[in-house]
This record gives structure tokens, sequence and C-alpha cells, in this order.
């Protein structure tokens, strides 16, 4: 007997589209968080669309074999005199199998009309997911220029704020210039900073296992007793000011309007908890968008 056709059909709708930003007023790191979002929604649609690809094809395929079994009369003629032939006995006994068969026809026939009109629906959805890839393909792309025009901005703010400091020393002569050996705070806090490279960033955390940025400078300055504020707001008003010519390990150096401090640990590198999804790194000085230089009292 031919197992009834069944489907549940569970539609997942169109994924909602990532809330909209400015992109000429957002910062980089709104931006990125942004493009996080429209990839993810690209890839609903993609399983999606995968989805009901696959579903289509199956009830094509039982379509197809409904016509070839039941679909023209020559067809049932030659499934009914096989049915007969395969009968034993008399005649009457050959009269069961010819109404199994007839069972068969009916059901297979329910089950390809059902089939049919699923087709019907799924044809559409999947023109409207193939334009949504599309159009979100679209958006990611002027997304990740929005993107690489904001990084050149906040770069570009960070040496306005140099030039308006005044500084006068060339970049061959603040990198390379010595200012004698740290403190035995700075450098305990610029070793400590080293160890931890390579552990996960994690949001409010301040060690041992993941740390956020202001946590590992929390951190890195509690290995010789000094306690600092939690947040980089409150670490940029407890610490002093200096000119990047006067910069010496285990200085902070703080980046995007306050939001993010890292350790400076000499040769023009610092030592962060970069972002969300990342790790502790050393990175060049000049990649950082600059808000200013600050120094621990001891």
């Amino acid at each position: 007997m031919l197992a009834h056709f069944t489907a549940v059909i569970a539609v997942a709708g169109t994924p909602a589209h990532a809330d909209d930003i400015d992109l000429a007023r957002a910062d980089s790191s709104e931006i990125r968080a942004h493009v996080d979002d429209l990839l993810q929604d690209r890839a609903s649609v993609k399983d999606e669309t995968e989805r009901l690809a696959a579903e289509q094809s199956e009830l094509s395929a039982l379509i197809e074999q409904a016509n070839l079994e039941f679909g023209t009369i020559e067809a049932q003629l030659t499934r009914a005199t096989e049915a007969v032939d395969a009968a034993s006995g008399d005649l009457s006994s050959k009269f069961e199998p010819l109404a199994e068969l007839r069972t068969e026809q009916a059901l297979r026939y329910e089950a390809s009309e059902r089939a049919r009109e699923r087709l019907v629906v799924i044809a559409p959805m999947l023109t409207r997911l193939t334009h949504r890839s599309e159009d979100l393909s679209e958006v990611i792309r002027t997304a990740r220029d929005a993107l690489e025009e904001a990084e050149e901005r906040e770069r570009e703010r960070g040496r306005e704020r140099e030039r308006e400091r005044g500084e006068a020393a060339t970049r061959s002569t603040s990198t390379s210039a010595d200012p004698g050996p740290a403190p035995a705070t700075t450098s305990s806090a610029v070793a400590f900073a080293y160890d931890q490279v390579g552990k996960p960033y994690g949001s409010g955390m301040a060690g041992p296992n993941a740390y956020d940025c202001s946590g590992l400078v929390v951190a890195a300055y509690s290995q010789s007793g000094v306690d600092l504020p939690r947040t980089s707001q409150s670490q940029w008003a407890a610490s002093e000011p200096l000119d990047r010519g006067d910069l010496a390990p285990g200085d902070l150096v703080f980046s995007h309007n306050l939001g993010h401090v890292a350790i400076y640990v000499g040769r023009n590198q610092v030592v962060h908890a970069t972002k969300p999804g990342d790790t502790v790194k050393v990175a060049s000085l000049d990649f950082l968008p600059v808000d200013g230089y600050r120094r621990v009292g001891n």
C-alpha cells in the first residue's frame, strides 16, 4: 500500500532587515556591527532558499513518478495487467489486487495534486528570496565602502588632534626617542600585558581568562598594587596628559572618543583587548584614531 504523501510546511519569513543606521555619521565600530548583522541576514536568506529549493526538487520528483506510473491510460493498463498476472487462482481472486491498485492510484493522485499546489506557493517565495539576497549583497557593498570611509575619517581625526597639540617631533623622532628606563610599576604592567596576548575579548571582563580594553589596563596595573578606575573614561580622568614624543612603555593610549584604551609597550606599538569576537593583540600605534596619551601616576 502506498504511504500517504505528507509534508509539514514551516515557512520562515524573510529575515528582518538589520537596523538601519546613518552610514555618513556612524563610527567604524557601529558600521562594522551593521555589516555583521547584514551578513547574518543574508546567510539566513541563503539557508531558507536552499531549504525551499530542496523541497521543490522533491515535489517535482514525486509528480514525475506519479505521471510515469499513472499519467496515461497505457501506464494504468500496464500496472493493472501486471497486478492481474501476479495474482494466483481463479478470476475472483484477481479482483483484490485490482482494488488495491485503484486505492494506490487514488492516493498517488491526491499526493500529486497537493505537491502541485505547494509548488505554486514555493515558486514566488524563491523569487522573493533571490531578490532579497541580491538586495542584501548591494547593501553590504555600500556598508563596507562606508566602513572604509569611516575608518579613514577616524584616522584623520587622530592626525588632526596631534597637529592641534602642536607636536613638533617628527615620526622617526617620536618612535625612536628613548625616554629612559620605565618605572617598575609600568614595567610590570607591560610585562603583564604581553602575557595576556591571545586571550579572548570579554565585555566587562578583567581577567584572568578574558578582558575588555579597560579591564586589561586595570589588571595590568594591579600587578604593582595600583588601583585604577574600571572604565576607559574614568582612567582618562585619573591619569595625566602627555605628548606623543614623551610616550614611555606603560603609558595609556586613548581612542574612539575615549571609548577605547590601550597600553603603550614601546617601539610604536600597543597591547590592547580589541573587540568582541577578537583577542588581546599587539598593534601599531598608527592604526588607532588617537584621542590622547596619558600617564598613570606612581
